[in-house]
């Protein structure tokens, strides 16, 4: 599912914003009086800014109100913006806009965050040297891991130097020293640069030989 898509999900309101701002409410750094706002404006997005409106609602005071809905802006959660209505008189209404795509984004990235953790590098190199891992190896996947190479770059890694004809550890982390060094995150990094992959050059052959293994 796109990032668009997903966000005009959530816009129309068919999944649960509220339950969901609830569990990211320490990440967007609420405290109670600005989540109760926030749950509140969510069903009025769009509608006027009128905080006599919120304060008796709300039953809370009018200074209070005023002050959690600057620092809900301050935090990016929503906007006041101004807009001119059907009888072309100008009025400020309430943007939810950026909550929308804060949403978006988290879910966005828990799913890759799911779909990393589910992808076995381990098991892929294996498949890919029709070999079992030596306990070096494993080490030196684990520091791969460690240094933050996203598990899909290292599977791309692998699958570039089976196809240059090399089963060699080393080789694949030259690979990825490489992509790392010119910023490559992702899959799409590599596809969209193809002019830019560098060609990986061992500069001491002897310790292929004598170590293929790695």
């Amino acid at each position: 599912m796109n990032q668009v898509k997903l966000n005009e999900i959530i816009k129309s309101k068919t999944v649960n914003i509220p339950l969901y701002v609830l569990r990211m409410c320490r990440e967007f750094n609420l405290n109670v009086d600005e989540l109760i706002l926030l749950l509140f404006l969510y069903d009025k997005d769009g509608e006027l800014f009128d905080p006599s409106y919120i304060s008796q609602n709300l039953n809370m005071e009018m200074d209070k109100v005023l002050e959690s809905i600057s620092s809900i802006v301050d935090k990016g959660l929503i906007s006041v913006v101004t807009k001119t209505n059907d009888l072309k008189i100008r009025e400020e209404v309430f943007d939810l806009s950026a909550l929308y795509d804060k949403i978006t984004l988290k879910i966005i990235n828990e799913l890759n965050s799911k779909e990393e953790k589910s992808v076995n590098v381990y098991d892929i190199i294996e498949t890919e040297l029709a070999r079992k891992l030596t306990p070096m190896e494993c080490e030196m996947i684990d520091d791969w891991k460690n240094n933050n190479y996203p598990n899909e770059l290292i599977v791309e890694g692998i699958r570039e130097a089976t196809l240059n004809g090399v089963k060699s550890l080393r080789y694949i982390d030259k690979i990825l020293y490489e992509w790392n060094k010119n910023g490559y995150k992702k899959r799409e990094d590599i596809k969209r640069n193809p002019e830019k992959k560098e060609k990986v050059e061992i500069y001491n052959c002897d310790w292929l030989e004598s170590d293929e293994e790695l």
